[in-house]
C-alpha cells in the first residue's frame, strides 16, 4: 500500500568529524543554486575522480562528500578536494562515521547540503565510480527549470567508456521489481517517467527541505524506486533528460567477489531479494503483494536455476527474501 511519507528511521547524527571545507567551500556554498552530493564507499580514488570530473564540467557546482566507510579513517585521496585551494573547486566532506547504507549516506548529505546552502534550488546525485560530462549538470538544470513539477530529473548513464548504456528510461513493474531499465523515446527531447536510477538523480531542493528522505530500511537497492513512488505520490513528476551524460563503471564495493547469478555476486543477489520484500510490503496493495510474494518465491528462483544451470545464488536469494519479509513484519507493526 502507497505511503504518503517517506520514512527515515534512525537519526542522521553525526559521529565523526565536523564538516571540513575547501577554501572556496563558504563562498559558493552560500550563493549556489546546484549542490552535489557524492556517497562515498571504499575506493577514494574513485570517488576523487568523480570529484574531478564535476569541478571540470561544472565548475560553479560545490560538492559535498559523504565518507560512508565506518572501517577507516578518511584517507588522503579524499581529503585533497577538500583541504586544497579554491581552484580545485569548491568541496566539503561529511565523515559519517557508520556505514547504514546508500540512502543513509544520502540523507546525510541532504542534512548538510540545506544547512548549508539556503539557495539551493536542486541537489545532484552521482555514483562515486560515475564521471559527469560536458553539459551534464546544464541539461538536468534545464530540464528542471522547464518543467517546475519535476521532482527529480535522470539522464543517460553510459559504461565507464561511454559506450553501453546502462540507463536511458525506467519504468514500474510492481509485480515483479525487475527490469526497471527500459529502452528510451527516439531523440534527444527530455521525457516523463516512472523510474530513474539513482546513480544519476537531480532533486527539486523544497521537496527536501519538506522531507523527503530515502528510507533507510533499504540499506542497499530498490531505495531509488522508493524514493521515485514517493516523489510521485506527493504529486510531482519524474524526468529523464537523454542530453545529460554520466560515465558510470557500476559494481564498484562488489569487484572482488565472483557472480553467482548472471553478474551478479552473491551479495547483490541477496539485498536486491531483501530489499524487494521490504519494497512490496511498503508500497504494494494486498492483491500486488500476493502476486508478487508467488512470483518471488517459486516463479523468480526456478527460471534462475533453469536458465543458469546453476543452483549457486539460492541460498543468499532466500536468506535475502526470509530477512526483507521479516523486515516487512516488523514494517506493518
Amino acid at each position: 500500500m502507497s505511503s504518503a511519507t517517506s520514512v527515515r528511521t534512525r537519526p542522521a547524527e553525526q559521529t565523526g568529524p565536523p564538516l571540513r571545507r575547501s577554501a572556496g567551500w563558504c563562498e559558493r556554498a552560500a550563493t549556489a543554486t546546484c549542490v552535489a552530493v557524492v556517497v562515498h564507499y571504499r575506493d577514494a580514488d574513485q570517488t576523487l575522480a568523480c570529484v574531478r570530473s564535476l569541478h571540470q564540467h561544472a565548475p560553479g557546482v560545490p560538492v559535498l562528500v559523504v565518507d560512508n566507510d565506518a572501517r577507516v579513517a578518511p584517507q588522503p585521496a579524499l581529503l585533497e578536494p577538500i583541504e586544497g585551494d579554491g581552484a580545485r573547486g569548491a568541496a566539503a566532506l561529511l565523515v559519517t562515521g557508520h556505514n547504514r547504507g546508500f540512502g543513509a549516506g544520502c540523507n546525510a548529505g541532504f542534512d548538510a547540503v540545506l544547512a548549508e546552502c539556503p539557495r539551493a534550488a536542486h541537489v545532484l546525485l552521482l555514483n562515486p565510480d560515475a564521471r559527469a560530462t560536458e553539459g551534464m549538470v546544464q541539461h538536468l538544470c534545464a530540464t528542471a527549470a522547464a518543467h517546475p513539477d519535476a521532482g527529480i530529473v535522470g539522464g543517460t548513464v553510459r559504461d565507464a567508456d561511454g559506450g553501453a548504456v546502462q540507463f536511458a528510461n525506467g519504468r514500474y513493474r510492481p509485480l515483479t521489481l525487475s527490469r526497471l531499465h527500459c529502452a528510451a523515446p527516439a531523440g534527444d527531447t527530455p521525457f516523463a517517467t516512472t523510474f530513474v536510477t539513482g546513480a544519476l538523480m537531480l532533486l527539486a531542493a523544497d521537496l527536501l527541505r519538506a522531507g523527503l528522505r530515502f528510507d533507510e530500511r533499504f540499506f542497499l537497492y530498490v531505495e531509488d524506486l522508493d524514493l521515485c513512488c514517493e516523489v510521485r505520490a506527493r504529486g510531482r513528476s519524474l524526468w529523464v533528460d537523454p542530453r545529460a551524460v554520466a560515465h558510470h563503471r557500476g559494481g564498484g564495493c562488489w569487484q572482488s567477489e565472483a557472480p553467482v547469478l548472471g553478474a551478479l555476486t552473491a551479495g547483490q543477489v541477496y539485498w536486491l531479494a531483501r530489499s524487494k520484500a521490504v519494497f512490496a510490503a511498503k508500497r504494494l496493495s494486498s492483491a500486488q503483494r500476493v502476486v508478487q510474494g508467488l512470483l518471488a518465491a517459486v516463479v523468480k528462483p526456478t527460471l534462475g536455476v533453469l536458465l543458469q544451470r546453476s543452483v549457486r545464488f539460492l541460498g543468499p536469494y532466500y536468506q535475502g527474501l526470509r530477512d526483507g519479509r521479516r523486515d516487512a513484519a516488523r514494517l506493518a507493526e
